[in-house]
């Protein structure tokens, strides 16, 4: 617990130290998928520890990591969360090219996503179903608001 609670402060702290001049306002759209980002790398974090401590089956990441990627154990939750921390953070500070490598893991994440949303349509499983649609619907607004014209634009201002 101790560890997902100082890698949040970490990213937090990243976060608000950011040197960037407020000449332009940053979109809500970036500001949203950060916050989003921030959320699942904490998820991530905590569940490693109760991985570990055999507190929770791995089965219960499934929603988090999908794709059967659960099942490698605690070290791909500890993977993703940094990931995806590391990915919130470069948003927010406007690392050069971010812009494009989010959009690449928003669509490998829909790519993933489709053998287990093909497969709870076949058996029929509506949670199933629900729970991918909702991560896909969430990758292409992902994809969509990282596309627009104000956010290219935020981005090459630096």
């Amino acid at each position: 617990m101790l560890v997902a609670s100082g890698t949040g402060c970490a990213i937090m702290a990243a976060m608000l130290s950011d040197p960037m001049s407020y000449e332009q306002e940053r979109p809500r759209g970036v500001v949203a998928i950060v916050a989003v980002c921030a959320l699942l790398s904490a998820i991530s974090f905590v569940f490693v520890p109760l991985l570990l401590a055999g507190r929770i089956p791995l089965s219960a990441g499934a929603i988090l990591l999908g794709g059967g990627m659960e099942q490698l154990g605690p070290l791909a939750f500890l993977l993703y969360g940094a990931i995806v921390g590391v990915l919130g953070v470069a948003l927010w500070q406007r690392w050069k090219g971010v812009r494009r490598v989010a959009i690449v893991v928003a669509v490998a994440g829909i790519a993933l996503t489709i053998p287990s949303i093909s497969s709870a349509v076949v058996d029929g499983r509506v949670l199933a179903i629900v729970r991918e649609g909702l991560q896909i619907i969430a990758r292409v607004l992902v994809i969509f608001c990282l596309t627009q014209e104000p956010v290219k634009e935020w981005f090459t201002s630096r």
